[in-house]
């Protein structure tokens, strides 16, 4: 059931990402969210509500060359990890790294570590 929910809530961010809706990926994000990476050799970070209304908003939805795969769920308790790969998400391929909270009972995303491939 716990992994479950935290599936879930990653593919939350998923979907959000594919229809290129930012008030569905704010929502998978803790309202303290921070993400960090690299989109080639550029780092960049900023907070999960910056992504999504910097990143997703002005995006289009996504097409046929968006894909994903949940490669990883590791919880312990409140607390978990899951590794998520994008093929084809705004012309590049990641590999994310989250950490993500239950906190009142729901899973949000609260850190996203990722780089291009």
């Amino acid at each position: 059931m716990t992994e479950t929910a935290v599936r879930a809530a990653v593919q939350q961010y998923i979907d959000g990402c594919r229809a290129a809706d930012p008030a569905v990926v704010r929502d998978a994000f803790d309202e303290h969210a921070v993400m960090w990476g690299y989109l080639g050799p550029d780092y960049t970070t900023m907070t999960g509500a910056e992504f999504a209304d910097r990143v997703v908003a002005t995006a289009e939805p996504a097409g046929d060359e968006y894909a994903c795969s949940i490669r990883s769920i590791e919880v312990t308790g409140d607390i978990a990890s899951a590794v998520l790969e994008e093929r084809g998400f705004l012309g590049a391929d990641f590999r994310n790294q989250f950490g993500l909270i239950r906190r009142d009972g729901v899973w949000r995303i609260t850190s996203k570590v990722f780089t291009t491939l």
